[in-house]
């Protein structure tokens, strides 16, 4: 018998660092992706700006999702990361190669996940050597936010490039965003201009 409480205990044990192992996985994971006008051409591009003095787009009615300081960061941070891929940053967006715009969004999601759990019946532990289980699920609510940057050709101010970056919001992007802002602009950019890859 203490053998298999000994074999349950060490299965609890397995369950439990597997759902913590979920979750906080579930909390580093860094999502990004990309698409483009296949028909554009960006050999030229040399040069950027952004497409307004306020470059985040909102829907109509509806105020900034983010504080003024956290657009700062944004603006900043793609600047930083197109400045350190080679493109240098004009503030006449008239004669600029290409310009940008950002949106932000957040959405409250659910995650459920399940797991097998040692099941005592009213035979104890096992019966006939055969051990019974039963499923618990975990259900996580969580924070994701979304960032996605817009690049407009320069010449046809048409849209030309889309990049996007999801991740979980943690209680330390909450107090400090800016690491966070900064890694997902570098996962969006990984593949600007279309065709290079993690320069």
């Amino acid at each position: 018998m203490s053998m298999v409480f000994d074999q349950s205990k060490r299965f609890a044990a397995l369950s439990i660092l597997l759902i913590l192992g979920i979750s906080l996985s579930g909390c580093a994971t860094l999502r990004s992706g990309s698409h483009y006008d296949q028909s554009a051409t960006y050999d030229h591009y040399r040069t950027f700006s952004w497409i307004a003095d306020q470059p985040l787009i909102v829907g109509t009615g509806d105020g900034p999702p983010i504080s003024p300081l956290s657009q700062k960061k944004i603006v900043t941070a793609i600047e930083a990361e197109l400045t350190r891929k080679g493109f240098v940053y004009t503030p006449n967006r008239e004669s600029a190669d290409f310009a940008l715009s950002y949106t932000v969004g957040t959405r409250e999601r659910i995650e459920s996940t399940s797991y097998p759990s040692a099941y005592q019946g009213p035979w104890g532990w096992h019966l006939y050597g055969r051990y019974y289980y039963d499923t618990e699920v975990v259900h996580r609510t969580y924070t994701e936010g979304t960032l996605g940057v817009d690049v407009f050709d320069g010449r046809t101010k048409q849209p030309v490039w889309h990049g996007w970056a999801s991740k979980t919001i943690s209680t330390s992007d909450r107090k400090d965003p800016a690491p966070s802002i900064e890694k997902a602009v570098t996962a969006i950019f990984k593949d600007f201009p279309p065709g290079t890859k993690g320069e």
